[in-house]
């Protein structure tokens, strides 16, 4: 009985010790946000079929008609060039991998653009999309 009402005190002090400390958090501060900081990419995907752009898998069906087949899985690994012409100067790879899902060749992509010269050499941006316009920018290393 003794112990049990030595134990109850000590939790009573502490419990009012932490009601006390926990008013020195109640101040409220302004927030600041840091000023966003923008950079402006320009690169272009070289992508070969067949050369560059690989089927490495697709669905046993026959009775697809479409230009695409449905369920393909292909590996990417293309040239990042500066510009759109082949001989542009080469500043990294983009490798990853696009399932064309849909008989309307709709595809679920994952893509890591690295970039191996200037600036951002050992930089990477990953990207995923799945079948719209724009790619969401889901993570990155380096700069």
């Amino acid at each position: 009985m003794k112990g049990t009402l030595m134990l109850s005190w000590i939790l009573i002090i502490c419990l009012s010790q932490v009601a006390v400390q926990s008013q020195y958090y109640s101040k409220s501060r302004p927030y600041h946000p840091r000023p966003p900081k923008v950079t402006n990419l320009h690169f272009f995907m070289h992508e070969h079929t067949g050369v560059t752009a690989v089927v490495l898998t697709q669905a046993n069906i026959t009775s697809n008609n479409s230009s695409v087949p449905f369920a393909t899985l292909v590996a990417i690994n293309d040239p990042l060039r500066t510009g759109p012409e082949p001989d542009s100067e080469l500043i990294g790879n983009v490798q990853g991998m696009s399932l064309l899902a849909g008989s309307n060749a709709s595809s679920t992509q994952y893509i890591d653009f690295e970039f191996n010269t200037g600036k951002f050499n050992g930089s990477s941006l990953s990207v995923f999309s799945r079948g719209e316009a724009g790619l969401a920018v889901v993570g990155g290393r380096g700069q």
